[in-house]
This record gives C-alpha cells, structure tokens and sequence, in this order.
C-alpha cells in the first residue's frame, strides 16, 4: 500500500470516530464542503439553511436528510421527523460551485425547551477515475450537523457534574438541566494533584433533560477540591463544574 494510501485508511479511521461524535471531518481529497458546522433556528424564523460546496473538479452528487436527536443511556439516537423539511433533499454540485439547502421548520417552535435535530449530508459514490481504481480507493463524506429549533423564551444549559463508577472504573456524568444544548470542548479533570485531560477538542453534546458520562483518567485522584473544567458552547473562557458530593 503507498504511503498516501495508507495515510488516507487510517484519516477514514478518525473520520468514522468523528461522525459517531458528530464532528464534521473531511476524507483525503475532500470535495464536498459543507457550512455552518451548527444551525439554530429561531422561534421567529421559519427556515434556516446550509451552504454545500463542491470544491473538487468534478460533478459531485449528494443526499440531505434530517432526523430527530435525543439521548439515551448517554448514546445519541436519530430518528424520522416531519417537524423539518429539507429543499432540495437531492442535488447535483458542479465542479466549484456551491448551492443553498434550505431547513424549513413545519412544526410550531418549543414552548420553552428548544428541541434538537440532526442534518445528515452524504456525497452519494460516482463513477471513480482510474487512478483512484489503481489505489482501491473511493472516499466519499458523511457529514452530520446539529440544527436547534429555539423556543421564544432565552434558553441555557445547566449542567450537573457526578464523580461515579460503572464496571470499568471512575467515570464523570455530565446532566443538563437547563433548556437548550451544551457543547462541551477541553473537559479536563483539575484534582489536588494536578490537571488531567477526560477529552481534548470536542467532546460532545449533553441535550436538555439529558446526561452524558466520559471515563475519568486512570490517574486521577478524588479530593474534596477536585473540579471539573470544560469549555461551553464555544465560549473561550474554561468553567469550573463543582462535582456534585
């Protein structure tokens, strides 16, 4: 296998990860560009939209679709909805150019908690050119975007950190309490002996009403002062999330 080759099995290998975490990752020669990376929908907007790009040299063909998101048992589900609409669901991109895919809310807008949805954008295969045959290679992008319909009041997390075990050893659960999202990015446990990273970069979503657990470092010692630091929602300051005792 060449070294290109190579490089590009083990980039789909994190880009696999990526998508399960819903982080928006591109392949090797990626073509299909897609933006914003997060849509918020206003009560008092009907429609939002995303912007694909094709920024390869050749037609590209792709798929949008849009699902409900919850969670449960901290994994993320998607399921059917009709509360959104995609226009258009199929499209053709020609080389360098770029199109407007509009999410139109059908449903009334949350009375107070804003509810969650996930926009799936995949490159639908094309015919391969040869030297991709010769490399046995055919890379296409999944995308998945987190879309958030407002309700009319202000919304906020609020989140509620627990030092617990399972099975495998220490873990720290994160619930929201609040009414909207929390992006969670940095999360580092800052005990008595130190910090210690639970998940550099992002490390996921925690839905209102909902909790989310990550394993705690092996290394990590409990203390009465120990804290839990994260980045939320893109903010560029850490918060400190005092464990529950």
């Amino acid at each position: 296998m060449s070294r290109l080759a190579d490089a590009c099995r083990r980039r789909g290998v994190l880009a696999l990860a990526a998508v399960l975490l819903g982080v928006s990752m591109p392949l090797c020669a990626a073509d299909l560009q897609v933006a914003p990376t997060m849509v918020i929908i206003a009560a008092d907007k009907g429609a939002d939209g995303l912007t694909l790009r094709n920024s390869g040299a050749r037609p590209l063909v792709a798929q949008v679709r849009v699902f409900a998101w919850d969670q449960n048992a901290g994994e993320d589900h998607l399921d059917p909805t009709e509360d959104l609409a995609i226009s258009p669901a199929m499209l053709e991109i020609a080389p360098g150019a770029e199109q407007l895919v509009r999410i139109v809310r059908l449903a009334d807008p949350p009375e107070a908690i804003e509810r969650s949805y996930r926009v799936i954008v995949d490159e639908i295969p094309g015919p391969r050119p040869a030297s991709d045959v010769r490399m046995g290679l055919n890379f296409v992008l999944r995308y998945s975007i987190p879309v958030f319909v407002a309700p009319p009041a202000q919304t906020m997390p609020v989140l509620h950190a627990r030092l617990t075990h399972d099975g495998a050893g220490r873990v720290l659960e994160l619930e929201n309490v609040g009414t909207a999202h929390a992006q969670i990015a940095d999360l580092t446990h800052a005990g008595p002996d130190g910090r210690r990273m639970i998940a550099a970069g992002l490390a996921g979503y925690v839905l209102p009403g909902r909790r989310r657990s990550w394993a705690l470092p092996a290394d990590a010692r409990p203390g009465p002062y120990a804290d839990i630091q994260a980045r939320i929602n893109g903010e560029p300051d850490v918060r400190s999330l005092l464990p529950d005792r």
